[in-house]
């Protein structure tokens, strides 16, 4: 697959992830707990690198902070020190001056990270953290949302669902730009509880619902196969994280020697991951042409290519409100292609894309720096993708996947197209 040298990581939803400068798409995830698990991520060139703290670039720093605006602030500082009635942490206070500069862009994708913020961050792309096993992201109410509890974790089991809005950690309130302390609230000691105080809006009415979870270390398996019957395989994909490629390909070998002639690959609850590794699934199935592409605000363009080479097999994929992100990308990029036909309901809706910088101490700037776009041109940022036929799941399932064939509507929809395809 042609593309360039960077590595990019879509996670759509807030999972905190990386140690290295990044674009991100998706996984700006939760409580796996990953706060960013709806981004994308991509190392820097080498040559990007060069360039950086540079004279230049923190001249122009200073130009965009003027003089009145330095001596304003330096004037509210003494003020709080001298008259707030209460004594004044001045780390925070300063950590709220940073804080305030991404939030004033009104874009809860663009947000600064304290050195311990970003070194959870990094800890959980490498897909082993301790918390309850949620995947959230700002929602556009105000409110904390659940993309999607991660299969088998201690949040799952509890009945946290896809939608659910996380009011309060521990009694104590948090917001949509308060995101990354309400993750960090959530993770803690392995074996000891945290209550969540949640929001499920229902048809008719809404409910507030308490959970108390006892916190486990979340160690992602992301790929799971199985063959369903004679000659029909079916994987699924929890997140695009850096050993999912080659877990995929494994997998998908063995099914092909037992016989695997059809397959349904599940993405629901699929928040995200790293774009070179969606890229890399989606390059299996398609032969050459456009995988997915980058646009910034000055024009440019990032491609990302498929080759000639791909597996012929037929193929359907299951999708739903909690696939967002690098997830996305492989359903709208064999959609837009016509490999292969999305079963289920709309995906969750992020197409544009971060990127991680940098900064002194150990701290970090998340910025939204990009949108992305299918091949036939569609940027889903807040639509989704409609899929080619649309399955609710009915309302008294509450898991989904073979184990649960039998209440499972999706999955059996799925096996009843695939069984069509030639």
């Amino acid at each position: 697959m042609k593309r360039r040298t960077w590595v990019i990581v879509l996670l759509a939803l807030l999972l905190i992830g990386t140690n290295f400068y990044s674009y991100s798409i998706g996984k700006n995830a939760g409580e796996s707990t990953n706060p960013l698990k709806h981004d994308a991520i991509a190392k820097k060139t080498p040559e990007e690198k060069k360039g950086d703290g540079k004279t230049a670039t923190k001249e122009k720093e200073t130009e965009f902070l003027d003089k009145k605006t330095m001596r304003t602030l330096e004037v509210m500082v003494k003020r709080i020190h001298g008259d707030y009635y209460k004594d004044v942490d001045n780390d925070l206070l300063n950590e709220g001056v940073l804080r305030g500069v991404a939030q004033s862009l009104k874009d809860p994708y663009t947000v600064f990270m304290t050195a311990e913020e970003y070194k959870d961050f990094y800890q959980s792309t490498e897909g082993k953290y301790c918390g309850v096993g949620i995947i959230v992201t700002p929602g556009d109410d105000g409110m904390i949302t659940v993309v999607a509890p991660i299969k088998d974790t201690p949040a799952f089991k509890a009945g946290i669902k896809t939608g659910d809005k996380i009011l309060k950690v521990d009694g104590v309130e948090f917001t949509a730009d308060q995101m990354q302390d309400a993750v960090h609230k959530m993770r803690g000691e392995e074996g000891k509880e945290v209550q969540l105080t949640i929001l499920r809006k229902g048809k008719e009415s809404n409910d507030i619902l308490d959970f108390v979870i006892k916190r486990e270390i979340i160690k992602l398996e992301t790929v799971d196969g199985r063959m369903l019957e004679k000659g029909l395989g079916y994987i699924s994909i929890s997140e695009f994280d850096q050993p999912t490629y080659k877990d995929f390909v494994a997998v998908y070998k063995r099914l092909k020697k037992e016989g695997m002639e059809r397959l349904i690959l599940d993405l629901r609850g699929n928040p995200g991951g790293l774009l070179n590794v969606c890229a890399d699934v989606a390059d299996l199935f398609l032969d050459k042409g456009v995988i997915v592409y980058t646009k910034y605000k000055n024009g440019e363009k990032d491609y990302y290519y498929s080759d000639n080479a791909k597996e012929e097999i037929p193929l359907v994929v299951l999708v739903n409100e909690g696939t967002a992100s690098a997830s996305e990308i492989v359903s709208g990029a064999l959609q837009d292609r016509k490999r292969a036909k999305i079963i289920g309901t709309t995906t969750f809706g992020k197409g544009i894309v971060q990127r991680i910088f940098d900064l002194p101490d150990k701290q970090a700037l998340k910025i939204t720096v990009s949108e992305y776009f299918t091949p036939k041109d569609r940027n889903i940022h807040k639509k989704g993708i409609e899929p080619d036929i649309k399955v609710e799941l009915n309302d008294d399932v509450k898991q989904i996947g073979p184990d649960v064939l039998d209440q499972d509507n999706q999955l059996q929809k799925a096996i009843e197209v695939i069984k069509g395809e030639k």
